[in-house]
């Protein structure tokens, strides 16, 4: 079979997101949309850590991130950058961003300081928010000092775990708020923001923005590629404040019913064991490490029924070649783009 053209294959993701109807509503609908269907049913779970969250307990985490922000002088349509790390506290976060009609920039937490700073001042950001600490390592001096460097942020927010002097505390509201059945949220939701945009930084901090129905499309392309199912988990090694992590993570799970496991800081032997606990899944990683997922015997073990691969702009090929015995493996972007000629893998003996 002869791989599409990039050219078709855009148009193609185009004609979905304007044709699809889940591509007419805004993420946190969708959000709320989950909860009703299948309250009871896991959404996300920090892997490492064992902490899971059902769609209803998603829904009112978000509900109340929205609200708490109501008290902070933030108008709709402004820039917050959101230093994002692979758990559903970022999730929540950038669900509730959109839900309070602010545009969220995502910005992967490995990004230098002077490329987040850059980031900040470029998107005219007037919010930081991001994880006070991560691995167990303090970014209390990261945050403060990209904040210091941008003249238009005006609030610093905590993600937890622990806090940062001066900062919103946001990681206390998982603990704060007692439980509210998921129906009673949605309808005190307002409509959803169907114009806010996604922004992501570049690796020098070049913010690009996405409408949230393209980024939706590509999401439903890859879903249907990639046969991603509410039949196994969707296990990630990828952070949500890439395009690509967005795409193959959060939204796919959230368009295929699939519980979503982020396995963050990763640890090789805490992966290993949760990938025996949890049975077959399918896995979201960066497309550099899959010969070493393929060394470890992952591709080849039943361990997992597909991967999707990551590839960054700036990788140059490396000669990986999937084997015939390999799982599917499905290649995207950076950007959450399809990559057709990637697609046709040699499949070596």
């Amino acid at each position: 079979m002869t791989a599409a053209s990039p050219d078709a294959a855009a148009r193609r993701a185009a004609a979905l997101s304007r044709a699809h109807p889940l591509t007419m509503f805004g993420f946190d609908a969708l959000i709320s949309g989950a909860a009703r269907l299948r309250p009871e049913r896991i959404a996300a779970r920090d892997a490492l850590d064992g902490g899971a969250v059902d769609h209803a307990e998603l829904d009112r985490r978000v509900d109340a991130f929205r609200a708490e922000l109501r008290d902070y002088d933030l108008e709709p349509g402004e820039r917050v950058l959101l230093a994002a790390t692979p758990n559903v506290r970022t999730l929540t976060a950038l669900i509730g961003l959109i839900a309070a009609g602010l545009e969220p920039v995502l910005a992967p937490l490995g990004l230098p300081p002077q490329a987040l700073a850059a980031g900040a001042r470029s998107a005219s950001a007037a919010a930081l928010i991001g994880p006070a600490s991560f691995g167990g390592d303090s970014l209390e001096e990261l945050l403060l000092g990209v904040a210091a460097t941008a003249p238009s942020i005006r609030l610093i927010g905590s993600l937890g775990p622990g806090t940062i002097d001066g900062a919103v505390d946001f990681g206390a509201l998982d603990r704060a708020l007692p439980p509210v059945p998921a129906w009673d949220i949605a309808a005190e939701r307002p409509a959803p923001a169907r114009k806010v945009t996604i922004g992501a930084l570049d690796c020098f901090g070049a913010p690009r923005f996405y409408e949230q129905s393209a980024l939706l499309g590509r999401s439903l392309s890859l879903v249907a590629e990639a046969r991603v199912s509410g039949a196994a988990p969707l296990v990630s090694l990828c952070s949500p404040g890439t395009i690509g992590g967005l795409v193959a993570g959060p939204l796919a799970s959230l368009l295929s019913g699939a519980p979503l496991h982020f396995v963050s800081p990763f640890d090789a032997d805490g992966f290993l064991a949760h990938l025996d606990a949890i049975g077959p899944a399918r896995l979201v990683a960066p497309r550099a490490i899959l010969a070493d997922l393929d060394a470890a015997g992952l591709l080849t073990s039943g361990a997992l029924l597909g991967c999707v691969a990551i590839a960054r702009t700036e990788e140059a090929e490396d000669g990986f070649a999937a084997r015939a015995a390999c799982c599917p493996i499905v290649e995207i972007a950076a950007d959450g783009a399809a990559r057709p000629a990637a697609r046709e893998w040699a499949r070596v003996s």
